[in-house]
């Protein structure tokens, strides 16, 4: 079994490994695509620190070869997609505190599959718990399947910060996540604006749903031109930078609220405290999200999702393929030819 494992800052190595074995409560995935995200990069940099080596990669698709004890057979063979928190709830383990409160995500004994202790998907097969699995929609692509993780992590912002209908929402750095953020909130009938220092991504955004895109230079006089000197009802912060909280700081209304969404790895610095608490101003943290409606969105959108994704690569070119990931929107492994 092939796999690509990061064995030190930068660096990829292809190896030959065990067949996986399902262990209780888990499946073993056969991958066929499998996503480079914004979280791959951080961990390929050094700059999200974890032990070594660990084969990356969270965003995939492929079929369940074998499950173990405690999950239903009946998934083997299934094209599947499968969440990336392997929970005391997902392996079918007594609950811990947080699975017990209803916070499964946030599992004492979970781990991460390609971040946290669990290798990920940049290899010839995957292991996740049993309750981590969705299956793919007949009538979805594999290809555009691959977004199901990123677009539920968009959904989960209007999840934890239910908007009005009337709500201006400003998208900082409309990239690999940020793109799907500005399509999630412009398919809620929110008023969406993008900021970016690249042309082509502000243009993007446009096509995407923003009602007006911004470079960071022109952004504070445009949104409060644009919100009658108040200023947004909620700024995502997307930009995979640690100092884009503070950006948003200056872009969001008294008790708005600005979510963040980078995960960089990196701490933010220079932060401003005292604006933060004179204004009243709501923080939210937002991690994973719902897999059913995000395929639901993708079954209805296909082609149109699809067409984010910028360069497909075999397995064999994960080092190349990571370093291009700097430069490009979206790399998507072919881990199966």
């Amino acid at each position: 079994m092939r796999s690509a494992q990061l064995t030190a800052a930068r660096k990829i190595e292809i190896a030959e490994r065990e067949p996986l074995s399902a262990g209780p409560g888990e499946a073993v995935i056969g991958v066929e695509y499998a996503g480079i995200c914004g979280t791959d990069l951080a961990l390929f940099t050094g700059n999200y620190p974890v032990p070594l080596p660990l084969v990356c990669g969270h965003e995939f698709t492929g079929r369940v070869k074998s499950v173990g004890p405690g999950v239903d057979a009946r998934w083997v063979g299934r094209r599947v997609t499968a969440e990336i928190n392997n929970t005391c709830l997902a392996l079918g383990r007594a609950p811990c505190t947080a699975c017990r409160r209803g916070l499964p995500g946030h599992c004492l004994n979970r781990t991460v599959t390609g971040i946290i202790q669990q290798d990920g998907a940049f290899a010839e097969e995957c292991a996740v718990g049993g309750g981590c699995l969705h299956e793919i929609p007949e009538t979805v692509d594999s290809l555009a399947a691959v977004l199901t993780e990123p677009l539920a992590a968009a959904l989960q912002i209007f999840e934890m910060t239910p908007p009005q209908t009337s709500d201006v929402v400003v998208v900082l750095g409309p990239g690999r996540l940020g793109i799907l953020i500005v399509f999630a909130a412009a398919l809620r009938g929110l008023t969406v604006y993008a900021v970016s220092r690249s042309g082509m991504k502000r243009s993007r955004a446009l096509d995407y749903g923003a009602r007006e895109t911004f470079t960071p230079e022109e952004s504070h006089d445009a949104v409060r031109q644009r919100t009658e000197g108040l200023g947004a009802d909620i700024v995502v912060d997307a930009t995979g930078n640690p100092d884009g909280l503070g950006q948003a700081l200056g872009l969001v209304r008294p008790r708005g609220t600005i979510c963040c969404k980078t995960t960089c790895g990196l701490p933010e610095t220079g932060l401003d405290m005292t604006r933060l608490v004179v204004n009243e101003i709501r923080v939210q943290g937002s991690r994973c999200g719902p897999f059913s409606p995000s395929l639901k969105l993708i079954e209805s959108h296909q082609d149109r999702l699809k067409a984010l994704i910028t360069s497909i690569r075999l397995l064999t070119e994960a080092q190349s393929a990571l370093e291009s990931a700097f430069r490009e929107d979206k790399v998507v492994l072919a881990i199966d030819r």
